[in-house]
């Protein structure tokens, strides 16, 4: 009867210590879900507000509206109004995307981008 007893009672214990496990992980799965679904979005935001103000997308972004720059100055030698408007408000959408107070363009650029507005 002692070694009934003895048994249920490791039996119980292992089952308890189980359900703990089980308990804790279900908790920490769900724990995990809310931070992740609450932090990932500010995260995101910093990330791609950092990535906006980096020099490389300023690089890239100032390297397009120049070549939109000479594709512009070769449709006013071709007398070509048509290329110059289209070319213009592409560069007036790409300047809108760009952050300029916290990230600005250089100066040549911004000269260029106020003449086609």
């Amino acid at each position: 009867m002692s070694n009934t007893k003895a048994t249920l009672a490791v039996i119980g214990v292992i089952i308890l210590a189980l359900a703990a496990i089980a308990g804790i992980s279900i908790y920490g799965n769900g724990l995990s879900y809310f931070l992740n679904k609450t932090f990932s979005p500010l995260n995101e935001q910093v990330r791609h507000q950092t990535f906006e103000c980096s020099a490389s997308h300023a690089d890239g972004m100032a390297r397009e509206i120049r070549q939109y720059q000479d594709q512009y100055r070769k449709a006013q030698r071709d007398n070509d109004t048509g290329a110059q408007a289209i070319i213009a408000q592409r560069v007036v959408q790409e300047a809108e995307t760009q952050n300029s107070d916290a990230c600005p363009l250089p100066q040549d650029v911004q000269t260029f981008i106020q003449s086609v507005r």
